[in-house]
């Protein structure tokens, strides 16, 4: 009885250490934006994907790719087109979708700002030897894995 509930003792403390460890990388993201209110970590996140993607995407993919709700999507969305970061246009195969793309501000401000201060915040694992990041990217597939064994899937970034 003592091992299930070291084990279980274990899960929970790696449940809320996850938590709270995604907690943390976000405010050191946050950090490293500055302190423009307008730019919020789900913005940046809509407007790095539209920089990689460097071509128009549907709402509802993009929205599906960031796990973000249509409503949440339109919240996002619509501010960064008043703002004048994000165009919306029609998919010419099929009028019923709104496609979304870089205006050349968005794009000046994913390259020029967003991306250098994800590279900064990323440089948080510098602290870590070689070995642990290797057995870190390891051990986050694994759990990769095991979610995918229960209906959830999460595609990890390749490796470069």
């Amino acid at each position: 009885m003592a091992i299930t509930d070291t084990r279980e003792q274990q899960n929970e403390l790696l449940m809320r250490s996850f938590g709270v460890i995604t907690k943390g990388l976000r405010q050191l993201v946050r950090s490293r934006l500055g302190t423009d209110p307008a730019i919020t970590i789900g913005r940046a996140g809509i407007l790095l994907a539209l920089l990689e993607r460097d071509e128009p995407v549907s709402i509802s993919a993009l929205g599906s790719a960031r796990d973000l709700t249509p409503r949440e999507m339109t919240v996002l969305v619509s501010g960064l087109v008043r703002e004048g970061l994000v165009q919306r246009s029609t998919d010419p195969q099929d009028r019923r979708v709104s496609l979304l793309s870089l205006t050349p501000a968005g794009r000046e401000l994913a390259a020029e700002k967003l991306l250098p201060a994800g590279r900064q915040a990323a440089a948080l694992f510098n602290e870590l030897s070689d070995p642990d990041r290797d057995e870190l990217l390891r051990l986050l597939g694994e759990v990769a894995v095991a979610l995918e064994r229960h209906g959830i899937n999460v595609p990890l970034p390749p490796a470069s």
